[in-house]
Formats: structure tokens, sequence, C-alpha cells
């Protein structure tokens, strides 16, 4: 059996925790923050192409995978992973030091359901118009995430 190299294995774990943070990968595997954000790009761009292809009933053809196959990854619906500790699409909101959502949640309730709610639908409406539309379907789910988030709080 062929040994898998330490960028097969950031990859891997990139696939299977999407979310992970740069710097916490970058120690786990004794590797530089610039290489780690490189293969952090790749690994979600196979993700989505992943995604993109389980959508339209695709199987990917595993001899021709750049990775070791892993389950994929439970969607955003499901995962123990907050929707603030995330971001789909780069990660210009998370380098902030107050993220706008931050300061949506300090807005009543109803005024933080609508405003996730619009986020959702405005999303889905331009799939396709902007970003292509496994990313804008991403970001719409992200979203809903953080919509059923605010819906499940307790009052």
């Amino acid at each position: 059996m062929a040994k898998i190299t330490k960028k097969q294995q950031v990859l891997n774990y990139f696939l299977k925790y999407p979310t992970a943070q740069p710097r916490v990968v970058s120690e786990k595997f004794s590797m530089a923050m610039p290489a780690v954000y490189t293969l952090r790009k790749q690994a979600m761009k196979e993700f989505q192409e992943r995604n993109a292809a389980e959508m339209q009933g695709v199987q990917m053809d595993q001899e021709t995978a750049t990775h070791i196959p892993q389950p994929v990854v439970e969607s955003a619906f499901t995962e123990s992973v907050r929707a603030k500790d995330r971001q789909v699409g780069g990660d210009h909101y998370k380098a902030m030091g107050v993220q706008p959502w931050d300061v949506v949640d300090t807005w009543p309730r109803e005024q933080r359901i609508g405003y996730y709610r619009g986020g959702a639908l405005k999303y889905l409406m331009r799939m396709g118009s902007k970003d292509e539309s496994p990313m804008e379907v991403a970001k719409g789910q992200h979203y809903i995430q953080k919509l059923l988030e605010v819906l499940n709080e307790q009052e």
C-alpha cells in the first residue's frame, strides 16, 4: 500500500472537516500556513464539485479522484459546527474584527429571523447569475443553517 503524503493527509482532513481552522491544521500537520491555505482551497473546490455531482446524481470516478475517498460530510443542517464558525466562499468575513453576523445577533429575534431568511432567499434566487450554482446554494444553505439556529434558540 502506498504511503500517504502529508499533502494528501491535509487534503483528506479538510474534506472530512471542511470548517477546520487553517491555524489548527497548520499546527496539527506541522505545515506552513500558505501551504495549508492552498490545500484548503483545493479541498473546498473538490468538496463543492462532489456536492454538485451528487446533486446531479453523478458518481465520482474513484480512480480519477485526487484523494483517498472519504464519506461525504453531513449537510449544514446536521453539523455540530455553528454557522458563525464557518464561512462559505472565502474568509473575508472571518478576517473582520467584528463579523456582520455578530452585529445582527444583537437584534431582536424577529429581525434576525427576517435577515437570515432574506439572506437565504437572495442566494437561492441569484443561483447561477454571480457565482457557480453549487456555491450559491451552499451560501443559501449557510444562511438557512443560521436561521435554524435562531429558530431553535430558547427564548
